[in-house]
């Protein structure tokens, strides 16, 4: 069975009005730890790859990628967000400080932009009221 005839069973034989609306995804109300460790977890490893390409004068393929984990942590609500790992949080904020601290100051790329955003939802996440860990 084709995807199009599977398209018009599930939703009638309107195939044209599928491929004109747009999909759109909104963020779950309640963000676990199922969703929120592995994406922190990525946003580290990133964060400290993007770093390393950046003094090696690599290619910027993790900072890339980073952009794309930045771009979903930007939908994120602090108070949406149950139960967060502690240690995750502590360590990708400290990744992406680390690796905003060697961006070039004259860039105001979009993934400077992006990571003072991520920055602020960490740190109010690691707010003691949020989080009670040892960084």
């Amino acid at each position: 069975m084709d995807l199009h005839r599977e398209a018009e069973m599930a939703y009638g034989n309107e195939p044209e009005r599928l491929a004109e609306e747009p999909l759109v995804v909104s963020p779950p109300r309640d963000i676990g730890p199922l969703i929120s460790t592995p994406l922190l977890r990525q946003c580290t490893a990133l964060a400290t790859r993007a770093r390393v390409d950046l003094l090696s004068g690599s290619r910027h393929e993790a900072a890339e990628q980073l952009e794309g984990v930045l771009e979903t942590l930007a939908l994120w609500d602090a108070g949406s967000l149950r139960d967060p790992d502690p240690t995750m949080v502590v360590l990708a904020a400290a990744a992406l400080q680390d690796l905003a601290e060697r961006l070039v100051p004259s860039s105001t790329n979009a993934l400077s932009e992006r990571i003072e955003a991520a920055l602020r939802l960490l740190h109010t996440l690691m707010d003691p009221a949020h989080i009670d860990a040892m960084a």
